[in-house]
């Protein structure tokens, strides 16, 4: 009786084995295939925007038509291509400091920041200033304590240290302290390591639009987000279709003092660099093989030794780790500078590739960390010299 009970058991152990999973257990097994396919998990940074228009001002400002139609319709379009917006309208002075103090926090967590403004603006004395709706302004010197500084949001930004600030500003109107009509616009403003736009020329003022439509700046600028080109594409065609548009009496005003690489409103394959796993070859190999990354000057070759550590994706770019030992019985001091390489072989970010120097004691061995700074990178050589 014992030997037909074991065996029975081990019919109905196998028989468990081999019976299809439970409806449940196969839909988990589902999604967790779905999950793990590594092709499919891209490495997201982060994008937040802080979407401001205001209409209804009061007093010296006019009313306008359009700057809460402009914010909506680009509140709606960032969120579409993955922004996480703060938005607001008709808002008091004390309400946009509080949205952009919300702005401020959610940034220093690294990624994209974005902030466009539709409102009046006003420059004095070289400074720019953005109009809340509640601003109580009889003389233009009130600006500076009824208005928000744009240098000091400028500067805010500058010192968070995230990978890209893009500022929008629609608020290019007339002065409403000049007595000229058209006079007016804002001061040219260059942040170092931010982009940053007006819908028109500084100095110079743009239309409101016709009540209940968009402006001729945010509308064309929002189409070209929608397509998959480069931070400087999108602004550089939204500028051209706006002073074909306007009978070229307004063109916009670009900005650009970015450091750390490119940006897609869009997201394309340009954006997320695809890394080779296989290691790099000896540094034996020779130097005209253009298959290999690494490429030392003659003379050096017996006196250094370069490995590749590792590469991997962060925050979208493409990052090496390599390390050299010194195998010559003496100080040295080398030079290096690496080229970002596209999925095609050629060179992007050239301004990127300048000569560092590396000093290595006897029998040391140092690694040096290299981010690409440029969304499109799919490979590099590095030089030593």
């Amino acid at each position: 009786m014992k030997k037909v009970a074991i065996v029975i058991l081990n019919i109905l152990f196998i028989s468990i084995c081999s019976a299809e999973p439970l409806p449940e257990l196969q839909t988990q097994n589902r999604g967790l295939k779905i999950v793990h396919k590594v092709q499919e998990v891209k490495q997201q940074e982060q994008r937040v925007a802080l979407v401001i228009g205001n209409n209804n001002y009061s007093g010296m400002l006019s009313k306008l038509h359009n700057p809460v139609n402009d914010a909506l319709a680009m509140k709606n379009v960032l969120e579409q291509k993955g922004f996480k917006v703060i938005y607001g309208e008709n808002s008091t002075k004390k309400e946009m400091n509080k949205k952009l103090e919300m702005f401020y926090s959610t940034i220093k967590e690294g990624g994209i920041g974005m902030f466009y403004f539709a409102g009046h603006g006003i420059e004095v004395e070289g400074i720019n200033y953005l109009i809340p709706t509640d601003s109580k302004i009889k003389e233009k010197s009130d600006t500076e304590y009824e208005a928000l500084n744009l240098n000091k949001i400028t500067k805010r930004m500058q010192k968070i240290g995230n990978r890209l600030n893009i500022i929008v500003l629609d608020a290019c109107r007339n002065d409403p302290f000049s007595r000229g009509i058209g006079i007016g616009g804002l001061a040219k403003t260059e942040p170092i390591g931010m982009f940053v736009a007006y819908s028109t020329g500084a100095g110079s003022v743009a239309s409101d639009g016709k009540l209940g439509e968009h402006g001729l700046f945010t509308s064309s600028l929002i189409k070209y987000i929608k397509r998959g080109l480069s931070l400087r594409d999108v602004f550089q065609q939204t500028r051209a279709e706006v002073y074909k548009k306007s009978n070229k009496k307004q063109f916009p005003a670009i900005y650009d003092q970015t450091i750390n690489g490119d940006f897609y409103f869009t997201k394309s394959d340009k954006e997320t660099p695809i890394v080779s796993n296989e290691p790099t070859r000896s540094t034996a190999a020779k130097s005209t093989d253009i298959t290999n990354n690494i490429v030392i000057e003659s003379k050096l070759k017996e006196h250094i030794k370069v490995s590749l550590q590792g590469s991997n994706i962060k925050n979208g770019m493409l990052e090496i780790v390599l390390n050299i030992q010194n195998l010559k019985a003496k100080k040295q001091t080398l030079h290096y500078r690496v080229k970002w390489l596209d999925s095609e072989g050629f060179e992007v970010g050239e301004s990127l590739s300048i000569w560092q120097p590396l000093f290595i004691d006897v029998d040391e061995s140092k690694k040096i960390k290299e981010l690409s700074m440029v969304p499109n990178a799919h490979s590099y050589k590095i030089y030593f010299k």
